[in-house]
């Protein structure tokens, strides 16, 4: 009734659609973690307010472009998976920035990821 080339044809779709889905529910679960949307909103806040500031008090664009350039860093190293010197110089940076971005993560990856990956309880 059916050839041998129809039924390995018909085979090797089904696989090749099974695998394909499977993959692209994989990529949905974890595009919002890679995409840190809470983290990336407070860099540009950072960024909007050391505009403001330019030209009119030196020294407060410079905190605002320094606390900026700290957030861009712990992107960088959440992105890269250096959990160890990520959560180090988190504790390291100034208390304004520093609460936003424990804030910013706990809004993207949980309460939980954060006590556990960075040692700060949310409420």
């Amino acid at each position: 009734m059916f050839s041998k080339e129809k039924i390995l044809h018909f085979f090797l779709y089904f696989c090749v659609k099974i695998v394909y889905n499977r993959s692209i529910k994989w990529k949905r679960k974890r595009s919002p973690k890679m995409f840190l949307e809470n983290l990336t909103k407070l860099e540009k806040n950072l960024w909007k307010s050391h505009v403001e500031f330019v030209g009119v008090d030196h020294d407060m664009a410079e905190m605002y472009a320094e606390d900026r350039n700290d957030v861009i860093e712990v992107k960088y190293r959440y992105k890269r998976g250096h959990m160890g010197s990520l959560r180090t110089f988190i504790d390291r940076m100034d208390t304004h920035p520093r609460e936003g971005v424990v804030m910013a993560f706990a809004a993207d990856l949980g309460e939980d990821w954060v006590l556990k990956n960075l040692g700060y309880e949310v409420r």
